[in-house]
This record gives structure tokens, sequence and C-alpha cells, in this order.
């Protein structure tokens, strides 16, 4: 029997941000399944597509369109009616790919609805109330950024309220969850939110690509992210800053690999500091790009405000590198102080505290030896190869339709 598969989600595909997003409707290709995407691209000055060029996976049937906006709403500077003109094109996405949706799995005859992200999630659960023979319903998340610390935990209500879609689409029940392990804590919002789910949830790691192992220099570090505010490269900055100017090490460089609608208050920040000899932006790259610029750094540093086990972080410890990061989220669990890495409470003193710790492994060539060796323990333990991640999630939904 043909198996078939119809992929609901606001995100496109790139070479330059989430692997998975591509590699996961490419692996039901390989093995042999028809495979839908349907994807409502957001073109928003704001959002991380415009930048970026289109790509189509072989084998892929794209459905692409174009997520709604308006020119006034582009243009909005006040932070409030930012946020809502985003939740309104949000909501405008679950019904184009609601009603899209719908006419593919009917045409096509879909076996699974993969929704990726709340709003396919949303969209695949409308779907199928217009099926007698229901779909198998997959709901796909990326992680959580701060829903779990921020708003469930501390219980920042009207936080919560705005995100009213987004804990709907995780109450809901399901066939499966399968929601990444990015240290954002999603197996404990499940729990919060409806403890049942949790049965029907896969907590999976991402993997990275292989890296070929180079003599790094102390002296280069970088950072691979999305500008945006919650990333807090501004602190990375300031810990250069200290490097450079506190300790002296004028020849310290830090390359930031990214674009995002912070771009140019970070560029005003390092020229205000004067750093522009010390931080190069290389802008977004795709991967083979991005492996060129990062392999002769030794140092990789992130200090994201919610938790920093994104890809980026699991690609340095793939490469090999000597991590400053900072202890929120479940970051604690893949980097021990002073053993295969640095990690840092948050603090007044905290830029000064990695900048001395960064001069010192400069200078400690045993120091240097120690961490890297215990990162690729970490490594060879802890980290899977893509294959064997993307068949992980395969072998779930492949037995849900066997059933």
């Amino acid at each position: 029997m043909n198996k078939s598969i119809l992929f609901l989600s606001i995100m496109d595909f790139t070479d330059k941000g989430i692997q998975v997003v591509k590699l996961t409707p490419e692996y039901f290709v390989k093995k042999g399944w028809g495979v839908e995407y349907l994807v409502t691209r957001d073109n928003s000055i704001h959002g991380s597509y415009h930048y970026q060029d289109i790509i189509n996976p072989v084998g892929v049937n794209i459905h692409r369109l174009d997520m709604s906006q308006l020119e006034i709403g582009e243009n909005f500077k006040n932070h409030t009616l930012k946020t809502i003109y985003s939740k309104l094109r949000g909501y405008i996405s679950i019904i184009k790919l609601a009603w899209n949706g719908y006419k593919i799995a009917k045409e096509k005859d879909v076996d699974v609805l993969y929704g990726g992200g709340p709003h396919g999630v949303l969209a695949a659960h409308i779907i199928n109330l217009f099926f007698k023979n229901k779909k198998i319903i997959i709901s796909r998340y990326y992680g959580i950024w701060n829903l779990y610390n921020d708003f469930l935990i501390n219980k920042r209500y009207f936080k919560l309220l705005l995100n009213w879609d987004t804990l709907l689409s995780l109450w809901l029940k399901v066939d499966r969850i399968i929601m990444t392990n990015d240290g954002t804590e999603g197996n404990k919002a499940i729990a919060k939110i409806r403890f049942k789910n949790t049965n029907r949830l896969s907590f999976f790691v991402n993997s990275t690509n292989k890296i070929k192992y180079f003599n790094s220099n102390v002296l280069s570090s970088y950072t691979v992210c999305r500008l945006v505010k919650g990333k807090r490269i501004d602190r990375i900055i300031n810990i250069v800053h200290n490097i450079v100017s506190v300790y002296g090490i004028s020849d310290f460089k830090y390359n930031i690999v990214g674009d995002g609608e912070e771009l140019e208050n970070l560029k005003n920040m390092v020229k205000k500091l004067n750093l522009n000899n010390n931080v190069i932006f290389h802008g977004a790259k795709i991967n083979i790009e991005l492996e060129n610029i990062t392999k002769e750094s030794a140092i990789f540093f992130s200090t994201y405000d919610v938790s920093n086990v994104g890809n980026p972080l699991l690609e340095a410890i793939r490469g090999n590198k000597i991590i400053f990061t900072l202890n929120n989220g479940d970051t604690s669990s893949w980097i021990k102080h002073k053993v295969n890495g640095f990690i840092y409470d948050i603090n007044e003193n905290l830029y000064d505290n990695i900048a001395k710790d960064v001069v010192k492994v400069i200078s400690d060539k045993k120091l240097q030896d120690k961490i890297i060796k215990n990162i690729k323990l970490t490594e060879n333990e802890r980290l899977w190869t893509w294959d064997e991640r993307l068949e992980a999630e395969y072998q779930v939904i492949d037995r849900l339709v066997k059933k």
C-alpha cells in the first residue's frame, strides 16, 4: 500500500535555518511515501524568510502560499500593535492552511496530517472535522521557547492569553506529539497543559551534520543564530568588550553568523564600543558556508534568554568547540562548568566572569585540552546521526499507519 503524508506549516525550506524542517519530508520521500508540503511563507520584513532564497527539496510536492500582510502593519513601531498584527496574520494562516490542506488531503487521500507548529496543528484538526474516516494527526513542535518557564511557571496570564493558540494546540488530543528537546522543557509544558498527552509524546534531540575537526584558534569565537532580542547577542558583545578593553586581548575575534531585526542595533553597539576590528558580521549563511566560517574558531558563545540547547550548541558539541553558555532551560544537562565547557548563572558580574574564563582558556593549553577531550565524550555518548534521528521519527509514524 502506498502511504502519503501532508505537512502543514508556516515554516518554509531553507539552507540557513532549522535543518530538520527540510530533512523530515525528504526522509519520507526516501522511504517511498507520497509527500505533500503546504506552507504559508512569511515574507514580512520582520520575519526570517525575506532574506533567504526559496529551495525545493527533490520529491516533495510543495504548495507554497504567502502569509497575508498589510503595508500599515509592516510599518508598525509600537510593540503591542506589532504583536497584534503578527497574531492576526497567524490566525489567517491557520485558515489558509486548513482550507487548502483539506483540498489536498481529499484529492490525494493522504494517511497522515503532520502539523508543524501550532498553526499546522490547529489546521490539521480543522481539516479532520470534514473527514468521516479520520486522518492520523501528528503534532510537531520545534521547541516552545519561553512558554514553560516564563508563562506557565511564573503565571504571566496575559502572555498565556496571547498564546491561546499554542496552548490549545498542545491540549488537543492527537495520535502523536513529536517535540524537539531543545532545552525549553516542552515535556514539562505538555504535562502541565494535559498530562495524558505525555503518553503520546516523542521527545527527540536533533542531530547535526558530521563536522571535520580542525586545530581551531582560541583567539577566534563565533555565534550562529537569528539576530532577535531573545538571543541576546548584546551580552556577548559586552563580554568581548571586556576581553579586549579590560584584559588587553586586542586580537580577539568574534564572528556573528545570522541576520534579523536586531542587526542594525548590534552594529551600532559594536561601533560605540570601538570593536569594529574585533566583531565581524557575516550575515545569514547556508550550512556549507557556515562551516567554512566557524571551523577555525575554538570558542562558541550562546547566551539566549530561555534555553541554549538549540542546533547551534549541538553543532558546537559536534565540532568539539569550547562552549560558553548560560544555565537556563535544560542547558545544564549538556554542559558542566569547567568540565566539558563553561556555564553561568545570570548575575551582575556575568560579563566579567565569562571574560576572565575566556582569557584563562586562551593562556592555558592544559585547560583547553581537558575541555575538548570531555566535549568529545559528550559528542560520542549523546549525539545521534541524522539517519538515526529521522529513522526514529519515521518508525513512530509508520507504526501508526500500519495499525
